[in-house]
């Protein structure tokens, strides 16, 4: 009996390896889409990306004219000329439409007059509307292929934005390369050709409709979610993840923080991209890694908002121009390239700070800045009522009008405490209540989660 369970076992493993093996013959002679494959070249043509179900779209290679430049997109993918096999030292450059250069001829963006003065090669792997999700997929999947000794990270806007959908939500399922155990896994399992069959058409072809074809704005006349593009812990970790990479790969990682027009006006005083600014800081903090501060640059340049943007974020050539001034400078305060930039180490952990605006648009006004309900227990004596409950800013002590108030009456009174719902014009971060009827007495207090607790005895 013994031997008969032994070969069935026998008889089923023989089995299963003839048909791994026809289904691995089957699937080399009939291939299925590859991250790595590019598609086919078209000159001239309008339409600048296309949909990919492992990016969300991709550059076309072939010469284009988009938004008035002339846009050469290489037989890698990549804006910029041609490449040969690697022979010097190289810089890649990810981001989104601020780093691809929107709007510019090739040899205006800041890449290109970087390596008209250098003794490198720098590539633009930046696409318009990428996020770190994005090109975390697109180094991981393509971009490495090409040795970069350095990474040049300029995501921003797009990670910050409000848009129709939520990076994670349709990347999730067919992100082979993000940073996790279990893509590590599927990532060493890609030399399978029946791996890659089965994957594409149990996971990935039925996510294909995610994939988007876009013009420079991927989502533009789509309604807003009000959610982050991409929240800001997953911002912060995927940064984290650009220094991992590249301190595996014995390289370096610069960080570069984007400009936009706010930054010469100043008049948002507190904007919705502040906290991953604030994030990138913290990373490259983190990482060791030298950071390019962009808007200090543009304040600093004595240039008008008109001659640096084509628009509201977007850099024009002079912008470009002062970029690549920036970027030259920490370069050259490095010796690179004469001097090889390497990660220290793995990144340390990161503080991320708390963003206000997920998941209300950031159009307007932050949380703390838009009208809203003040849920307030008053601890008081009946001795006091009737009386008027007045709500101010705490922080700010000079001014006069309240942000609301609400009356104090006898009867809201049980066991000393009374609890009012008073509508603000905005809710501040520390209130101060103050009690007005037969006295007049006042308190401060914080708020959290929209409550606030004053005594008065």
């Amino acid at each position: 009996m013994r031997r008969l369970h032994r070969r069935r076992a026998l008889f089923g493993l023989v089995v299963a390896g003839l048909l791994l093996g026809a289904g691995e013959l089957y699937f080399r002679a009939n291939p299925v889409p590859r991250m790595g494959d590019i598609p086919a070249a078209t000159e001239g043509a309008d339409t600048l990306m296309r949909g990919n179900p492992w990016l969300l779209w991709e550059l076309i290679p072939g010469d284009h004219f988009e938004q008035g430049g002339h846009v050469h997109v290489n037989a890698a993918g990549f804006r910029g000329p041609e490449r040969a096999p690697k022979e010097r030292t190289r810089l890649l450059a990810v981001g989104d439409s601020s780093v691809y250069g929107f709007g510019l001829d090739d040899n205006e963006v800041f890449t290109a007059r970087l390596e008209a003065a250098h003794d490198a090669d720098f590539i633009n792997a930046a696409v318009p509307g990428y996020s770190t999700f994005q090109s975390l997929n697109l180094l991981r999947g393509r971009a490495l292929d090409l040795e970069p000794d350095v990474l040049l990270v300029g995501n921003l806007w797009s990670d910050n934005n409000f848009d129709s959908f939520v990076d994670r939500e349709l990347l999730a399922d067919y992100a082979g390369w993000v940073e996790s155990p279990v893509a590590h896994i599927r990532h060493g399992l890609e030399g399978s050709a029946l791996f890659r069959g089965l994957d594409w058409n149990m996971r990935v072809s039925r996510r294909e409709g995610s994939a988007r074809t876009v013009g420079w704005q991927p989502g533009s006349e789509a309604p807003r979610s009000g959610k982050r593009r991409v929240s800001i812990l997953d911002y912060a970790t995927n940064l984290s993840h650009f220094c991992s990479i590249m301190h595996q790969r014995q390289g370096g990682v610069i960080f570069l923080l984007l400009p936009n027009r706010e930054d010469l006006s100043q008049r948002a005083p507190s904007p919705a991209w502040r906290p991953y600014r604030t994030a990138m800081l913290e990373v490259a903090r983190a990482c060791g890694a030298p950071l390019v501060d962009g808007p200090a640059a543009f304040q600093t340049s004595g240039s008008t908002a008109d001659t640096l943007f084509i628009d509201q974020m977007h850099p024009s050539a002079a912008g470009h121009a002062l970029l690549a001034e920036a970027v030259a400078a920490t370069l050259a305060g490095l010796d690179w390239p004469k001097q090889p930039l390497r990660i220290g180490g793995p990144p340390a952990l990161v503080e991320v700070p708390a963003d206000p605006y997920e998941g209300r648009g950031g159009s307007a006004e932050p949380a703390d800045a838009r009208p809203a309900t003040l849920r307030l227990t008053v601890s008081v004596s009946q001795a006091f009522l009737p009386a008027t409950v007045a709500v101010h800013d705490a922080d700010e002590p000079d001014a006069a009008e309240p942000l609301g108030s609400a009356p104090l009456t006898p009867e809201g009174l049980h066991d000393g405490e009374t609890v009012l719902q008073v509508r603000l014009s905005r809710l501040p971060t520390r209130v101060r209540v103050v009690v007005e009827g037969r006295e007049r007495r006042s308190a401060t207090a914080g708020v959290e989660g929209g409550a606030a607790r004053v005594e008065f005895r």
